[in-house]
């Protein structure tokens, strides 16, 4: 099977359409950064599906509107359970094999925990971390009064969090650059 990215996108955009504001615009800045981590790896197709997909989880699950960083939090744990189910119906549609599935599964496993004990579970981790480092995640998703709230919190979390070379190198000045912003 040749991986179709443009096929993957218009077949998952729409369970963004019921999903948290902004999680479109994220996912996809997501998939820029897995390419940049990524770039000259084997696995780069399935890291890119799993940066595409990986917060369908919240499709059904978040209210109307940008959410406040409480309410994030507490609605968390049901999109992550809801993430895999997705997944599966997403790629099966593609044709993906269940071992590719499997792949796909952890990596937004991965992610959806901000954790990463593989090198293939950093560079998906690390895109989505260094993602939301710019204002336009921050207006997309939030409600104004959480901004600092939620940048307080990445700026105590993210670093011990991001596991690739060059997530490392870049984090400092974007989180920088982000804090001037708002």
């Amino acid at each position: 099977m040749k991986f179709d990215e443009s096929k993957l996108k218009d077949i998952a955009k729409p369970y963004f359409k019921t999903a948290r504001a902004g999680d479109w615009e994220h996912a996809l800045r997501v998939v820029k950064w897995v390419k940049e981590l990524g770039v000259g790896r084997d696995d780069l197709d399935l890291l890119i599906t799993a940066a595409c997909i990986h917060d369908i989880g919240w499709s059904g699950v978040a209210p109307k509107g940008k959410l406040d960083l409480d309410e994030v939090l507490r609605l968390e744990p049901e999109a992550n359970k809801n993430s895999s189910k997705l997944i599966s119906k997403v790629l099966n549609s593609l044709k993906f094999t269940d071992s590719q599935i499997e792949k796909v599964n952890r990596l937004v496993m991965a992610a959806d925990n901000h954790e990463s004990t593989k090198e293939d579970e950093a560079v998906i981790v690390d895109a989505d971390s260094l993602s939301k480092l710019c204002i336009e995640h921050l207006e997309q998703k939030y409600k104004p009064e959480s901004f600092l709230k939620v940048v307080s919190l990445w700026e105590k979390e993210l670093p011990i969090k991001i596991n690739t070379e060059k997530g490392r190198e870049l984090f400092p000045g974007l989180l920088s650059e982000l804090k001037k912003k708002i």
